[in-house]
């Protein structure tokens, strides 16, 4: 079964109302072939495509997701995705989330980079020279659906679930500490959220950007310079408690915080 162009704008033209609206739909799963990435990004593609058309946003960075194989298990997804971060999705650190504006709101903490030059060949050796430096971050995660995130497809189709993104108090230049080795807590209050070591991401959060450069110089959308890129969730993806300050440290990078707000 071959998906067309009509299905593939149809999805999409519900995702961006049920975000822009805040509220629910169907799985797009069982319209989709078993497990057909290709016609998922597609969809991601024209959501996004949609958003700035409409909306006037621009695309500011892409999201690796389900590159920790704790995450991965729990939600039994065994390959990362990708989504887009346009800039109207990029909050500082301090930020309060108003809860109205999503759907039922997780939190998760990761490294991100930054880009000082565009990446062209997705070697190692390639992807280090153009990382300009790393800081925490939130991701802030909202699904179009009722439930779990459901199938691959549905997960990348919704923009592998990225709503958002919080970034951290500090810049620190790449290569400054070993990210395999450090160590994320997330707090919420007095209470421990999760935590985890930055080896749980693909065995080294910047081998989640290698697979991300690789992967959009064979979509045609290499990632450029100035682009912001989350590496994926160090521990595990949590229900974001309201109303409560919540911050997430990362051994050697500093911190990173923000208050998802019932009031807002």
């Amino acid at each position: 079964m071959s998906v067309t162009k009509e299905t593939i704008d149809r999805i999409a033209r519900e995702l961006f109302e049920a975000k822009r609206g805040v509220y629910t739909v169907p799985y797009v799963s069982p319209r989709l072939p078993e497990r057909d990435l290709d016609a998922a990004y597609a969809i991601s593609a024209e959501f996004a495509a949609l958003r700035e058309r409409e909306l006037g946003v621009k695309r500011v960075g892409r999201k690796v997701g389900l590159t920790n194989p704790l995450v991965q298990q729990r939600v039994g997804i065994d390959e990362p995705d990708y989504g887009i971060i346009h800039d109207d999705m990029v909050h500082p650190s301090g930020s309060h989330l108003p809860l109205s504006q999503y759907n039922r709101l997780l939190i998760e903490a990761e490294v991100a980079f930054v880009l000082k030059s565009d990446i062209l060949e997705a070697s190692r050796e390639g992807v280090e020279a153009a990382i300009d430096y790393v800081t925490p971050a939130f991701e802030v995660v909202d699904f179009r659906y009722g439930g779990s995130v459901g199938q691959i497809v549905d997960t990348i189709a919704d923009n592998a679930g990225c709503s958002g993104i919080v970034l951290g108090e500090e810049q620190h230049p790449y290569g400054e500490v070993d990210l395999t080795k450090v160590e994320m807590i997330i707090t919420g209050g007095a209470t421990e959220i999760t935590r985890g070591v930055g080896g749980n991401v693909l065995g080294d959060p910047v081998n989640a950007v290698i697979w991300l450069a690789g992967t959009a110089i064979r979509t045609g959308e290499p990632l450029r310079a100035g682009e912001v890129l989350l590496s994926g969730s160090i521990g595990y993806i949590e229900p974001w408690p309201a109303d409560v300050e919540c911050v997430a440290t990362i051994t050697g990078l500093g911190r990173v915080v923000a208050t998802a707000d019932s009031k807002g």
